[in-house]
């Protein structure tokens, strides 16, 4: 018999905690033998020394595991709903104390997980400097794949146009020309002329530029 499959899913309870939740039964339904076992890591709460130089333990205080139990089953209640008929894997609850990154990796070992599953907040700047990045600490440190889950939410900014295949007359064009010609007859007229730029280190000469056609 085959080994079974096994997922962990980092969660934090976050609103992010259902997508990496979804995204990790839809894992689980697609294998023929899974197991899902679900984290959720509790930082450690230090309280004020009492007096100067001196370090109170750190509290041991956790989330309560019923919480997360019921977390779970709202969200296998849901994909069930959406997905009918879907196998839902075996669903196992963990729940711990310390640090995230660590214990997630640990449990993964433990387990000898096939697949992590975890959030990432997308921080940046300063404030992932100052709070550090679970998910990038897990994916360095964890001894099998880590998916990293966050909600789709591209920056439309960043969109650029889709880029066309080649057309066949201009391939035919280029081979027949030895690429002295990079465009057949209908596309020819459709590209602007556009500078190149030259430099070279080793040469006093300025910067220099040349007519050139682009394909843009």
């Amino acid at each position: 018999m085959a080994n079974k499959f096994v997922i962990l899913a980092a969660i934090d309870l976050n609103p992010g905690s259902a997508i990496v939740l979804d995204r990790a039964l839809s894992m689980g339904a697609s294998q023929p033998d899974s197991e899902l076992h679900v984290l959720s890591v509790s930082e450690p709460r230090v309280p004020l020394a009492a007096y100067p130089g001196m370090v109170a333990p750190p509290g041991a205080e956790g989330i309560d595991p019923q919480e997360v139990v019921g977390f779970c089953k709202k969200r296998i209640e849901a994909f069930q709903a959406e997905h009918a008929g879907a196998k839902i894997p075996q669903v196992l609850v963990h729940t711990s104390v310390g640090v995230p990154a660590d214990e997630i990796v640990w449990l993964a070992a433990s387990l000898n997980a096939d697949a992590i599953l975890i959030g990432t907040h997308g921080r940046r700047g300063l404030k992932r400097i100052l709070l550090g990045s679970v998910a990038e600490k897990v994916v360095r440190l964890a001894g099998c794949p880590v998916l990293t889950v966050r909600e789709k939410n591209h920056n439309p900014e960043w969109k650029v146009p889709e880029i066309e295949p080649l057309c066949e007359e201009c391939a035919k064009t280029r081979a027949r020309t030895n690429g002295a010609d990079l465009w057949c007859e209908r596309h020819h007229e459709h590209h602007v002329r556009t500078h190149v730029y030259g430099y070279s280190a080793t040469s006093d000469a300025p910067p220099r530029s040349w007519g050139s056609s682009t394909g843009t």
